[in-house]
């Protein structure tokens, strides 16, 4: 394990996410089977998203530092994907050209920005972070075309990035696996031992709580099954996995045969009505015996 002067700086969640986890990553991690040897076993997060867990497992003071080497993180948006390996590899040239379009914050400029196509990688990733810095929410929505639909944040002075925190991310994810790929081609080099965190796109609490589509193909219900089918294998294959999800009859069904499901009173934050935020149900479901001296032994169990 390197030495806490090897990482001069913790990094955090660099985006706004609708659905971070950085509320949860304690609970998460202290939920971690004490079989899982973060040292030579690998951590998988086929949905970063915004990546807070792998981001606090990153920090040499978790009583589970994930070294970059034993990283494997997915996500099925290719601009977010884009932006992850722009971090990585170029964080410099990164920000230089976030800096190009920074001070456009009217919805004039905005909405320019947001009809740009740009054609290389870094660009993209400079839109893409921009975009999630002043659009409404931080939302990342699509539509059937895979073009970004999101109104103007109407934000008085956004900071678009930090250039410590992305500096001290690019050293998190050094050597680390970044893909743009399904979860279930993300997941097939897993191994007995490793550990695996889904968080995919929750099933709605009701028909009306879904905000479109995150990525041009959607995720519904024939993929959560999916999902449950991976997690069945995996289990067969002595992986360890974890999974969120919003607590409802259907997630129940669809998870409740593969996973022990423990309820979980969460903060949502971020939601296109003002009346859907705040605590809400979600399930965190496990597939190994979790410690009985950790908060998550206590949750109610659900089926």
């Amino acid at each position: 394990m390197p030495s806490k002067d090897n990482l001069p700086t913790a990094p955090t969640p660099f985006l706004r996410w609708a659905g971070g986890k950085r509320r949860l990553t304690d609970i998460l991690i202290e939920s971690f089977p004490k079989s899982f040897n973060s040292q030579k076993s690998n951590f998988y997060e086929p949905f970063v998203g915004g990546g807070a867990l792998m981001i606090r497992l990153g920090d040499i003071s978790s009583p589970f530092y994930v070294d970059g080497s034993k990283l494997y993180i997915n996500d099925i948006n290719p601009d977010l994907v884009l932006t992850y390996k722009a971090i990585q590899k170029n964080p410099n040239k990164l920000m230089n050209e976030i800096d190009k379009i920074a001070l456009k914050k009217n919805e004039k400029e905005f909405l320019e920005i947001r009809s740009w196509k740009p054609t290389s990688a870094i660009q993209r990733a400079a839109r893409f972070i921009y975009l999630n810095k002043t659009c409404f929410n931080g939302l990342w929505r699509v539509n059937s075309k895979g073009e970004f639909n999101v109104p103007f944040g109407k934000l008085k002075n956004p900071q678009i990035y930090d250039r410590e925190n992305l500096l001290a991310l690019s050293l998190r994810l050094k050597n680390a696996t970044i893909t743009n790929l399904a979860f279930s081609s993300a997941v097939e080099s897993a191994q007995e031992g490793d550990l695996i965190y889904f968080d995919p796109p929750y099933i709605p609490l009701n028909a009306s709580s879904s905000f479109a589509q995150y990525a041009k193909d959607g995720f519904g219900m024939m993929e959560q099954y999916a999902l449950a089918g991976v997690i069945e294998g995996l289990t067969n294959k002595g992986v360890n996995v974890i999974l969120s999800n919003s607590d409802t009859p259907e997630t129940r069904e669809v998870f409740g045969s593969v996973l022990t499901l423990h309820q979980i009173s969460a903060s949502r934050s971020i939601s296109a009505k003002a009346s859907s935020r705040g605590n809400v149900k979600e399930i965190i479901g496990i597939n190994f015996k979790v410690n009985s001296k950790s908060n998550i032994h206590n949750l109610r169990i659900v089926s």
